[in-house]
């Protein structure tokens, strides 16, 4: 009964999606600031709510909840620490990033990166980099959709797989940006709205005390730091937030939502109206992994403790409406991680470096073709299953962190060079990834983050080449920065 309902919820919710994609297709134009940043044209409030369904993903409904069971509810601090951080980094170095796409009609992170350092080579080398992470956040995304339906809603994994990415592309494809941004306000809405509604009734239909306190019997460190485990040291939680303070604003599809703000002051306010309902979100999932220690027995895997704990104490319909919630916050990340990665290959390896004759509707096609391919790439990276999803989006996100450097500093320092930028996006990624692999051996982060470790190793690397080596031509320089430049001459 309960499988029925959710199946028929679930299919519901991809026929909503296909609908918004149809609708916003007819206001698409096929240019490519149009398919890739719906003609700069995006207000606060649709600004925002694309970037929580951006940011809020698989990891929220189903990372968050394993990693509370695990680790106690120190899994909150950091993550909210880090969103009020996210706040500033959007009104300051998302503004600049915003003017500089302005002044140079970029679209793309990767053009602004080949743009800001007068080389082709590094923006390439920027995409491929950063395409490690995009494949691994997307597949990340799907492999916990993936599993969840199959478990809990009886749609068998692989399907569940092809039918997300199958919608995912058709949406995406009619509509580009356009139907991203419009699809996303649905899906972070229904996400808060659901999550809101389940931690009021526990709070209010339920003893939400007595579950507490059932949870703390079963896990004495649950409510307390550094937690079960003694991972939520104050170290800890400040460099896993300061990581994550730089990855997320420099996700190259957060940065690519830079350039699509109507103007300065909804960027501003995009900001402010992110953390007003992010913050809340990661506390409804880790409240809800939290209490559900104290009514249900910890599943296998425990990435699917929050839907099990919300069918053990609600209705069918809420179970499904939950689960329609749960694969909302998965495509709304999956669908922009998809879209950035395919125009960055259509516009700056295909009109680079193929074509660079290529008319603007040639490029868009191109895009289309990059979109399915992407998506067919982390399907089949989905099915292999190579990682749990805390693990795997907490990788990417951390991974994204350490190539921001070329983008940020490029944004305000004069002295940053080519040469900087390549040693930064090759060793810093690389560390972070020998890190994530155990080949170089956890003691080696002295406490710290291991995504934190990489970042320093990043900057570091950066800064001390950039030093060494010589930069750009001043036509590089946008003249947004250059009042707050640091200039070595």
């Amino acid at each position: 009964m309960t499988a029925s309902i959710a199946q028929v919820t679930f299919a519901g919710y991809l026929a909503l999606m296909l609908v918004i994609g149809v609708y916003a297709g007819r206001f698409t134009e096929r240019t490519p600031a149009d398919f890739y940043v719906a003609g700069r044209t995006v207000g606060p409030l649709a600004l925002a709510l694309t970037l929580v369904a951006t940011v809020l993903s698989a990891f929220t409904v189903f990372g968050i909840g394993a990693r509370t069971v695990g680790t106690g509810l120190g899994a909150f601090s950091f993550l909210g620490l880090a969103a009020v951080f996210y706040t500033f980094v959007f009104a300051s170095v998302g503004v600049t990033l915003y003017r500089i796409g302005r002044e140079r009609d970029v679209l793309t992170p990767a053009e602004y990166v080949r743009d800001r350092y007068e080389s082709p080579a590094l923006g390439i080398v920027y995409l491929a980099v950063t395409g490690i992470f995009m494949i691994a956040m997307l597949a990340g995304q799907l492999i916990g959709g993936g599993v969840a339906l199959d478990t809990l809603v009886d749609i068998p994994y692989t399907a569940a797989i092809l039918v997300m990415a199958a919608f995912m592309i058709v949406y995406v494809h009619l509509a580009g940006y356009r139907g991203v941004v419009w699809s996303d306000v649905v899906q972070s809405t229904v996400l808060f709205v659901v999550l809101a509604g389940v931690v009021g009734y526990v709070m209010i239909g339920l003893d939400s005390a007595s579950i507490a306190a059932e949870a703390a019997t079963v896990e004495p460190s649950l409510f307390t730091l550094p937690g079960p485990d003694g991972t939520w040291t104050p170290l800890a939680i400040a460099t896993a937030a300061l990581a994550f303070t730089v990855g997320v604003p420099g996700y190259p599809h957060t940065i690519q939502r830079y350039f699509s703000a109507a103007d300065e002051t909804t960027l501003r306010r995009s900001g402010v109206l992110f953390a007003l309902v992010a913050i809340p979100i990661y506390l409804f999932g880790t409240l809800l992994g939290a209490w559900a220690l104290g009514v249900v027995s910890v599943p296998d895997p425990t990435t699917h403790v929050i839907p099990v704990f919300i069918e053990a104490i609600s209705s069918p319909v809420v179970f499904g409406i939950a689960m329609a919630a749960a694969t909302a916050a998965i495509m709304s990340t999956a669908d922009s991680v998809a879209l950035t990665m395919s125009s960055m290959l259509s516009r700056d390896v295909y009109r680079v470096v193929v074509e660079p004759a290529a008319s603007d509707e040639r490029e868009v096609a191109v895009t289309q073709g990059f979109l399915i391919a992407t998506v067919v790439l982390s399907v089949l990276l989905a099915l292999a299953q190579p990682a749990g999803i805390f693990d795997l989006i907490a990788f990417a996100v951390v991974g994204f962190a350490t190539t921001t450097a070329p983008v940020f500093l490029g944004a305000y320092w004069r002295g940053a060079t080519v040469a900087g930028g390549v040693a930064s996006l090759v060793l810093g990624p690389g560390v972070t990834i020998l890190f994530f692999l155990e080949v170089i051996p956890p003691v080696y982060t002295f406490g710290m983050h291991y995504g934190f470790v990489g970042v320093l190793v990043a900057y570091g690397i950066f800064v001390g080449v950039s030093v060494l080596t010589a930069t750009p031509g001043a036509r590089s320089i946008s003249a947004y920065s250059r009042s707050i430049v640091l200039d070595r001459e």
